[in-house]
């Protein structure tokens, strides 16, 4: 996304100090959006604020995607999902002013340290795996879940953002498949990437594999520079941990991993399976 200019600055400024805001550092941007710390004046509490910018936008993305998005994030309220206080729109943009996780997010934790310990990746796959059981009780599919969208907040607790591409259901409806292509390639599942009508729930757990075996190694699970190759490395199951990793994670991690990146739709565990699995529940 281009700079933004002094003037487009100085409208988003005045338009959130209207509201009681202060506006902070930039803390990243998206394809439509940038992120950005504020401040609220009355109690100086610090929350984020994702400024969507209605000129940069897709036409397909206003119509569709993004009137989703701010139908769901007003009804979660979950400690492992990243909660939105207040929406403003105006011409120019849309402001959704939501929690700040002040550690960042799992990527760039990764990046830090070059990967993540398995007892510390197990907690952070813990909170993620709560977040998105509350999603899926309300028949809500993510669709978009990778480390760059799993936030942690100071007291180390992670949560699940950015729901721009999250679609939610009717709990009556006989026809839960997508056949949307959305969210990032290096994560999505292999039904998705052969343009098959999948199921989002199912896709969704496909993506917390991707995260975990991300965090473990510091490296992706698949090579996704060829969307072809991608999927064939997918449903030959050839998931190699590399040899340095060997030593530090156990043998019942790796196969949790493997079991959660199962082409197979049907023999891929549901989100309670992984909650119940013997490694979540082992705290060794």
């Amino acid at each position: 996304m281009e700079r933004t200019t002094p003037k487009k600055f100085m409208r988003i400024a005045d338009t959130l100090a209207a509201k009681g805001y202060r506006v902070g550092h930039q803390l990243g941007e998206g394809t439509y959006s940038k992120v950005r710390t504020v401040e609220r004046v009355a109690d100086r509490k610090m929350c984020a604020v994702k400024i969507i910018d209605r000129q940069k936008a897709r036409k397909d993305y206003l119509a569709k995607f993004l009137p989703r998005e701010l139908e769901i994030i007003k009804r979660l309220k979950h400690k492992n999902v990243i909660q939105t206080f207040l929406c403003i729109e105006t011409k120019e943009f849309i402001f959704q002013i939501m929690q700040y996780a002040e550690k960042g997010d799992v990527l760039q934790l990764i990046h830090s340290h070059g990967f993540i310990h398995e007892l510390k990746a197990k907690t952070i796959f813990h909170d993620v795996a709560n977040g998105l059981k509350y999603l899926h009780s309300l028949n809500i599919a993510h669709r978009d879940l990778k480390c760059e969208n799993i936030l942690i907040f100071k007291n180390n607790v992670a949560a699940v953002t950015d729901f721009g591409f999250a679609r939610a259901f009717d709990i009556d409806s006989s026809d839960m498949m997508c056949r949307t292509f959305c969210g990032s390639t290096a994560y999505a599942s292999p039904e998705l990437l052969r343009g098959i009508p999948y199921d989002p729930k199912g896709n969704d757990i496909w993506g917390m594999g991707v995260i975990l075996f991300t965090m473990l190694c510091g490296s992706m699970p698949f090579n996704d520079t060829n969307v072809t190759r991608l999927v064939q490395q997918q449903l030959s199951r050839d998931i190699k941990f590399p040899p340095r990793v060997n030593s530090r994670v156990s043998e019942v991690c790796k196969k949790f991993v493997f079991d959660i990146l199962d082409p197979g739709i049907t023999k891929r565990p549901t989100i309670d399976t992984l909650i119940s699995s013997d490694w979540l529940r082992d705290s060794s």
